[in-house]
């Protein structure tokens, strides 16, 4: 998925899907070229990245093949991501840290108590998942 081109929340929801959600901290990411990347090690600290989202922690349920199908989740991810990177463009040069912002497509951006700077964040605590990350046993 590039931003630069045309893209689309298919292509978000495969690169959620290809992940495993019980496989540690997922960190999702934009480099300088505006291709997004959701990794599980350190390359989201290198010099390419130019957004970098707050880390989704294991069994929270914002990766994997089940949050690749809540089409609201992914809407708002794609929205956010999108907002994030057209205003990265206004930013200095240098990695940004961004939180994803709870966004809806038709009403337009959130105002509520708790806000920050207007915008309300998504709600990133574990979501439940029927305990499916448990301690892997070898």
């Amino acid at each position: 998925m590039n931003l630069t081109t045309a893209t689309t929340m298919g292509e978000l929801r495969r690169l959620i899907a290809e992940a495993d959600d019980c496989a540690g901290t997922h960190t999702l990411w934009i480099d300088t070229g505006g291709e997004v990347h959701l990794s599980t090690d350190d390359s989201a600290a290198d010099d390419s990245v130019r957004l970098r989202f707050t880390p989704f922690q294991p069994g929270a349920g914002m990766v994997g093949p089940l949050a690749a199908h809540d089409d609201g989740l992914i809407g708002k991810m794609y929205f956010s991501i999108l907002h994030h990177w057209l205003h990265a463009g206004d930013a200095p040069p240098g990695t940004l840290d961004a939180e994803l912002d709870d966004f809806e497509r038709e009403g337009g951006w959130h105002v509520a108590a708790g806000t920050v700077a207007g915008v309300e964040m998504m709600n990133l605590a574990a979501r439940d998942r029927g305990g499916r990350c448990r301690a892997r046993t070898h």
